[in-house]
Parts: structure tokens; C-alpha cells; sequence
């Protein structure tokens, strides 16, 4: 059976299912959750959001909650004591990765003064982080440092 694709047009008097190619189009994609399937309903794999404003303001809310969910992870990894710095370089990790997102899968959608702003705090985030890891590596290298020279005879 070929793959077709429709576009459900609902107007004031005229109810009709048109042919669109949407292919052609730029527009935000969104797929469903994994794993929710529901009884008597449509599946659907993917919907493509044409309306800018539209998608804007899901992208900017998914944005915005991939965001939270980093700051979530950085307040457990800040409250920690590590003493190694792994959890600190996953933190650095997570931020490139959102990061990454925002230039590529957001940033067409979004406005530019809003992923400006959401790059800016993420450098804040990643500065944090890195002077985090920096004194956790001097104080390593004061510790190995102070113990060398102790045992000199």
C-alpha cells in the first residue's frame, strides 16, 4: 500500500480531508511518547507543526523543560560531595548536549533573542561547572604536591 499523507482541513462549511504535501514544508517536528499506545485511536508517528507562532511556543516550552530537568541534575550534582569530578564533567556534558539541541534542533524555531538568552545561561552553567572542576583540581594537586615533599630524606 503506498504511503500516503493528508492534511485535515477544517473549515466553516466544508469538512474535507485535502492531499498537502507537508514534505515540501518547514515545520516543527513532534513525535509521540514511547510506549503509549491507546485502544480505539489513531496512531500517528509523527505531526508537523507549520503555524510559526505555534511552533515557537512548543519549542520554546520543550526547551524550557529539558532546561529545568539540567538544573535539577546540576542542584543534586552541586549538593554531592565528589571528590573525583565525575559528576561535574557529566554535568559539563549535559550542558554541551542541550547546548547541541538548542543550536540544532531549536534554534530555527525560536526567536533570536530568546536562544541568545538560553545560551547565555547555559555559559553560565558550563563557567560554574568548569570552576568547580578547576578547584577541585588544585586542591588534588596541593594534596599530591604537600605529600611528595613531606617524606624527602
Amino acid at each position: 500500500m503506498a504511503d500516503k499523507k493528508y492534511f485535515v482541513v477544517k473549515e466553516k462549511n466544508n469538512k474535507t480531508i485535502t492531499y498537502f504535501e507537508y514534505d515540501k514544508m518547514e515545520g516543527y517536528d513532534l513525535s509521540p511518547k514511547k510506549g503509549m499506545k491507546i485502544e480505539d485511536a489513531i496512531n500517528v508517528n509523527k505531526v508537523v507543526i507549520i503555524n510559526p507562532s505555534l511552533a515557537e511556543k512548543v519549542a520554546k516550552k520543550k526547551l524550557d523543560l529539558k532546561f529545568r530537568k539540567l538544573l535539577q541534575l546540576l542542584n543534586i550534582i552541586f549538593e554531592t560531595d565528589d571528590d573525583t569530578g565525575t559528576a561535574y564533567r557529566q554535568g559539563l556534558d549535559e550542558v554541551n548536549k542541550l547546548r547541541t539541541e538548542l543550536f540544532n534542533k531549536y534554534r530555527k524555531h525560536l526567536n533570536e533573542e530568546e536562544a541568545d538568552l538560553m545560551d547565555k545561561k547555559l555559559d553560565i552553567l558550563e563557567q560554574e561547572l568548569k570552576v568547580r572542576l578547576y578547584y577541585l583540581e588544585q586542591n588534588y594537586q596541593n594534596m599530591y604536591s604537600n605529600g611528595i615533599e613531606g617524606k624527602s630524606r
